[in-house]
């Protein structure tokens, strides 16, 4: 009885599994709106009743394609791992680390693009307040690594700072890299932690006037 039962919840999971990887490959070439819950149970060679059995509507499938390929479960573990000896080192970890992160998953951006845009980010919010506390400890971290070196920054805005460099990099990438000269991508990572670490402005001499 047991074994039958954990058997069915098994082939259950796969059935799900197959439904969000149909769902995402579709979302992906077709669009949210041009993709209807009939071409996703053919694409995983399901019933449609028996897609309805595990979603209750197209936005329910979305939502567990979003939450299934966005990389904070692999991320967030591995940024509180962050390796380095200075501050600077731990940052540069955390960063390159996200960034191999996305470039496992090279349409997540398009699925984040139709959250945006469909769905006034209303899934992706739900997403953060289980992210936030994970990125608190974070950013703690970066700040007991070098209390003397550290501004007073608020740690929301640790948080938000990071990420607003982590995204910046990658919608720049995304959007103009293709028909942009060489030196706006080489090393373009490095440069853009260096400018966040470090600021644009050079110090102001200490020489007196």
């Amino acid at each position: 009885m047991d074994q039958t039962g954990d058997e069915a919840l098994s082939r259950g999971e796969i059935t799900r599994e197959q439904i969000i990887t149909a769902a995402h490959d579709l979302f992906i070439s077709q669009g949210y709106h041009g993709t209807s819950m009939r071409q996703i149970a053919g694409q995983a060679e399901i019933a449609l009743g028996g897609l309805y059995n595990h979603f209750s509507s197209k936005e329910a499938v979305f939502e567990a394609v979003l939450e299934r390929y966005h990389p904070y479960s692999e991320v967030m573990p591995v940024l509180l791992d962050a390796q380095g000896d200075t501050i600077e080192e731990v940052i540069r970890n955390a960063a390159e680390t996200m960034v191999a992160a996305i470039n496992r998953r090279p349409k997540f951006l398009n699925l984040m693009f139709i959250e945006i845009v469909e769905f006034d980010s209303i899934h992706i919010q739900a997403l953060f307040s289980r992210i936030f506390p994970i990125a608190v400890q974070v950013a703690e971290r970066f700040q007991q690594i070098a209390p003397d070196r550290m501004r007073q920054v608020p740690i929301p805005m640790i948080i938000r700072s990071f990420l607003g460099l982590f995204f910046s990099f990658f919608i720049t990438e995304y959007v103009f890299s293709p028909n942009a000269p060489p030196a706006f991508s080489e090393n373009g990572l490095e440069a853009i932690l260096d400018i966040y670490l470090h600021g644009l402005l050079k110090p102001e001499s200490t020489e007196a006037k």
